[in-house]
């Protein structure tokens, strides 16, 4: 694989990572920002289950920006060992056309 394809691959992966570092930025200061009541007592049942619905959503999102920024920052440390173009299970070289629409994946079309 040319060494042009892997820089654009490099770009494209840091690129999501400082999207997905600065969404994690966000809602840190969107949930320190938020207002809670200190009792549920006169809260009507709805707008609780609408609270914790959100929380579970925004834990959930957060979850899956954690999980891609691992998997962001493996292809990082394979590029940089030469090895991103190359499949973990039978080590041969990854599609081009692969590696452009998922720029995290450590697997050839066969193992996917």
């Amino acid at each position: 694989m040319d060494k042009a394809t892997i820089d654009q691959c490099r770009n494209m992966l840091e690129e999501r990572k400082q999207e997905i570092i600065q969404k994690n930025e966000e809602a840190a200061l969107a949930l320190d920002e938020e207002i809670g009541e200190l009792t549920t007592f006169n809260n009507h049942p709805a707008d609780l289950g609408t609270e914790l619905y959100e929380r579970e959503r925004d834990i959930a999102l957060e979850r899956n920006r954690e999980q891609e920024l691992e998997e962001i920052n493996r292809a990082l440390e394979a590029v940089d060992d030469g090895t991103y173009h190359l499949c973990i299970v039978c080590g041969k070289e990854i599609e081009e056309e692969r590696l452009l629409t998922i720029p995290t994946t450590r697997y050839c079309v066969q193992h996917a």
